[in-house]
């Protein structure tokens, strides 16, 4: 007699990293490129497409040279591996630039020299006697002779005479011209804009990087014979707010957000400052600013810490004290949306930060507002971040500048580097000035995917 053997089947899980688990879950990249594809695309537009490749493809950096390791000898090497100096480029840019406007100035003059010789031969044509029929006609004087009494005779002689010539002159209708006003309701405040037509490129500051196409990258840093690293790399969209500060020799300087420090230390190589202070409201990012200071300036400890010229404070910036700063950079904490895309560890999608990402603009409006209060008069603040967003970048600027307006006696004027911008059309992707009312924009780009970088100029005026 067989007996029946009863089985029980038992449904196996796979494991949490399986491909099938990873593949269904929903994670925090992907909520960051939903909210980016609904969000961007209507900012953008048919641009967002391009964008969107940029910011999910390989990122390009570029190299910041050490000048506190052997400076020489590594240009030397990166211009050998075909990396290109960035202030040779924008210089390039400038004369071309600057050619262009004399041509156009040579054709606007010879333009004008070509009128006022119309109008001079006008001039001579009106003194030559015109002796044309209708012109004869019009300066005749009247023959008494010639004219006609239908009561006498009609002879052939007197016939003979009349020649008759009339001239039909039509009467112009006067039509007056309609003027029309619109008035337009503006905010309760007046923002003026100035143009800036140059950037200040510091001579010993060199930053290399590959042309465009060129997705090469640069060799891991190397220590030099002073102990340090010979270049920092950092995304290429980030050297420009520090470049917007307009740094000038013996200026005292605050980066308000400063971990990891990259700007920073970009500040520090253009060998300009008298002192930097580098601060960070968080523990564990300030440990980083240790970090890149103990890897890139040689005796750290001595030199830069105990002379003060480098400062480490961990301050939360809204409140940072009174301290009359020459430039202030304001490198907010934001979205980080090409971070956001790519990772999900510290994600600020992740739906535990959902609250912390709705308050950012208030907090990135508050941490500007204390730096305009900070700067003293005549000083610079740039605002920048690393966000596409048009809330966290232009409408936080707004948003500062109304509160100053209505809090303080702060006068600031936004500076509209335009102008200066061309010069970097080789080495960077602008987004149209005609979305943004008051700062500029590094977007990503394939053939030049650094970005994305916000930032903004003001300058405080009293």
């Amino acid at each position: 007699m067989l007996s029946r053997v009863c089985r029980q089947f038992v449904r196996h899980k796979h494991a949490p990293d399986h491909w099938s688990v990873v593949q269904k879950k929903n994670h925090p990249v992907d909520k960051a490129l939903a909210h980016f594809d609904d969000f961007y695309k209507q900012v953008f537009t048919n641009k967002w497409e391009f964008m969107r490749e940029g910011l999910l493809g390989k990122q390009k950096y570029v190299a910041v040279i050490n000048n506190y390791s052997d400076s020489e000898a590594t240009m030397a090497k990166l211009e050998l591996q075909g990396a290109l100096n960035v202030r040779t480029l924008f210089n390039l840019q400038k004369e071309y630039i600057k050619e262009r406007k004399a041509r156009s100035e040579k054709k606007r003059k010879l333009a004008e020299v070509h009128k006022i010789d119309k109008e001079l031969d006008a001039k001579v044509d009106e003194t030559k006697p015109d002796l044309s029929l209708e012109a004869s006609l019009e300066n005749a004087e009247i023959d008494e002779r010639r004219l006609v009494d239908s009561r006498d005779t009609l002879s052939g002689e007197i016939l003979h005479e009349f020649v008759p010539a009339t001239k039909i002159k039509g009467k112009d209708d006067f039509i007056p011209e309609s003027t029309h006003y619109k008035f337009y309701k503006t905010d309760k405040f007046d923002i003026t804009v100035i143009p800036e037509y140059d950037i200040n490129f510091p001579e010993h500051l060199n930053i290399y990087c590959f042309e465009e196409s060129n997705n090469s990258d640069f060799d891991k840093a190397r220590t030099g014979s002073t102990g340090v690293l010979n270049y920092y790399l950092m995304d290429g969209g980030s050297i420009l707010p520090v470049l917007a500060l307009d740094i000038k020799p013996g200026n005292k300087i605050l980066d308000l957000c400063a971990a990891p420090g990259g700007k920073t230390l970009l500040a520090i190589q253009t060998l300009y400052p008298d002192s930097i202070v580098a601060n960070d409201v968080s523990m564990s990012r300030t440990n980083r600013l240790y970090n890149i200071g103990r890897q890139f300036l040689y005796d750290f400890k001595e030199r830069w810490l105990q002379t003060g010229k480098l400062q480490i404070t961990n301050i939360d910036g809204r409140y940072f004290p009174k301290n009359n700063f020459d430039r202030i950079l304001v490198d907010v904490p934001c979205t980080t949306d090409r971070h956001s895309l790519h990772e999900n560890d510290n994600n600020i999608f992740k739906p535990s930060r959902v609250r912390e990402r709705l308050q950012l603009p208030e907090l990135q409006s508050e941490l500007l507002v204390n730096a305009l209060k900070l700067v003293k008069k005549g000083g610079i603040v740039v605002y920048s971040t690393c966000s596409l967003s048009p809330i966290q970048n232009d409408g936080v600027v707004h948003m500062a500048l109304k509160n100053l307006w209505e809090e303080t006696e702060i006068d600031v004027v936004v500076v509209d580097l335009g102008p200066a911008l061309l010069q970097t059309r080789h080495v960077f992707k602008l987004a149209s000035k005609k979305i943004m009312k008051y700062g500029h924009l590094v977007v990503p780009y394939l053939p030049q995917n650094y970005g994305p970088t916000y930032f903004c100029k003001l300058k405080r005026i009293n």
